[in-house]
């Protein structure tokens, strides 16, 4: 479903960026802070309320006008890292409302994570500026030449910045180039570490709908493979360590999984979204999974990119009874994923809770005003960012 994701609502009904609700919701894993070995926090014993709440209004702010939000990670337990649509990084803390820019001039960022002193950031690269309507997404079906001009020469990337002492950022360096890519979507999302690895959420350039694009990104992806470039990350989990050059595929087989996260056992989850039409998964279109390690999530199913005839498709954990999913969060409690709801008494965009043991959903939150962009967690709440203006 190109366009979900981190993509700007049409009408944004909120100026403020930071939300919390439920306070009876129980106290989330944050990131990893800046040290080599994060140490667990300690949470309550609180189950989610099962009556969704309806969402807070925005804790005042000061800060200064800027892009729509993109991401977030926590640098410590006051301060959080927010980027935006415009390609700045700030500082933000939560408690004093002290905001400032740490760095400027990046290509639409779309995943922020802290590891061992450093700040992780995907961003697009010169996707953008390759995409001929300047709107950073493809209009449609493209001619053929064009098609492979763009994904031959995407080049979507993950950076590191090293963190000083005030949270300002330098020492830029490329953990991975040449991504191949054919929008903003469908590019590298979400990042989360585990205090080792660091996993990096990369969409499949073919949409996956009726249409003959997987042939041109079959030809792109053999001329970009022998120019040097990652066509094999696509539509994958790729993980790294910090310091260490080596980018692995740790999953495959997924359209467009936008934020992850892993939870306390270890375990990475993320929620894909799957096409609306042509696909073996018609009438299943997003799902929640539980991420293991060679794990083959079953996109696509036709076409250039058919899956091997003896390729074991592992199952998602739970189906999502909406559309566009954004984020999965996952803490001691369970996993949190938030949503566009459809159907009969469709509530917007939702944030849903699920158990570890059943996976059953229970609603937590409902009638965002926008797209959830990021989840967090702190002091028995969780926090939603939405792609309002700072």
């Amino acid at each position: 479903m190109p366009g979900f994701g981190n993509a700007p609502p049409p009408t944004p009904a909120a100026t403020g960026s930071r939300y919390s609700f439920a306070p009876a919701t129980p106290e989330p894993t944050r990131e990893a802070a800046a040290t080599p070995t994060p140490t667990p926090i300690p949470t309550p014993t609180i189950e989610p309320t099962a009556t969704p709440q309806p969402l807070a209004q925005p804790i005042p702010e000061p800060l200064r006008p800027g892009g729509q939000l993109t991401a977030a990670a926590w640098l410590d337990a006051d301060r959080m890292y927010l980027a935006d649509w415009n390609g700045n990084i700030r500082l933000l803390n939560v408690v004093t409302g002290e905001v400032k820019t740490v760095l400027e001039g990046l290509s639409i960022p779309q995943g922020l994570t802290v590891l061992a002193g450093r700040l992780y950031v995907s961003e697009m690269g010169n996707v953008c500026e390759l995409v001929a309507t300047g709107a950073c997404n493809p209009p449609g079906v493209w001619p053929e030449a064009e098609e492979l001009a763009m994904l031959a020469q995407a080049s979507a990337q993950v950076l590191s910045y090293r963190i000083g002492a005030g949270g300002e950022l330098d020492d830029r360096q490329i953990v991975v180039d040449r991504l191949l890519s054919n929008g903003r979507d469908h590019s590298p999302n979400g990042l989360t570490n585990d205090g080792e690895w660091i996993y990096v959420s990369i969409g499949h350039p073919f949409y996956g709908n009726s249409n003959p694009q997987g042939n041109y990104i079959t030809a792109a992806a053999a001329e970009l493979a022998a120019a040097g470039g990652r066509s094999d990350l696509m539509g994958t989990i790729a993980r790294f360590r910090p310091g260490d050059p080596e980018v692995e595929v740790y999953a495959s087989g997924f359209r467009n999984t936008y934020g992850i996260s892993v939870g306390p056992d270890g375990v990475l989850y993320g929620a894909d979204n799957d096409a609306e039409v042509g696909l073996a998964t018609v009438g299943q279109l997003e799902e929640l999974n539980a991420i293991i390690e060679g794990g083959f999530y079953g996109y696509p199913f036709w076409g250039s990119y058919e899956a091997p005839p003896d390729a074991e498709v592992t199952e998602p954990v739970a189906t999502l009874q909406g559309a566009g999913a954004t984020f999965a969060y996952a803490n001691e409690r369970g996993v949190y994923v938030a949503y566009l709801s459809v159907g009969k008494g469709a509530e917007g965009f939702v944030v849903d809770w699920f158990d570890y043991e059943t996976f059953t959903p229970t609603r937590v939150a409902r009638n965002a005003p926008g797209y959830i962009t990021a989840i967090l967690g702190r002091a028995c709440s969780i926090w939603l960012l939405f792609p309002g203006r700072l």
